[in-house]
């Protein structure tokens, strides 16, 4: 599925009566996660075990 069909899908399954900011919430939602999966196709990303270490030492920061 493009990322255009997983936009309109997901619009098409919001209340009818949505307001703009939340369409435009649920497409940067799927364009986040388009962009992690890219970032982990590159090798760049984080897996969970690192995102998390990371986020522990944040947040005990």
């Amino acid at each position: 599925m493009s990322i255009k069909e997983r936009a309109m899908a997901a619009i098409e399954n919001l209340p009818d009566d949505s307001e703009v900011d939340v369409i435009l919430r649920e497409i940067a939602y799927i364009a986040g996660i388009e962009e992690a999966r890219e970032e982990m196709a590159r090798g760049e990303g984080l897996n969970s075990s690192e995102a998390k270490a990371r986020l522990r030492k944040l947040v005990a920061e």
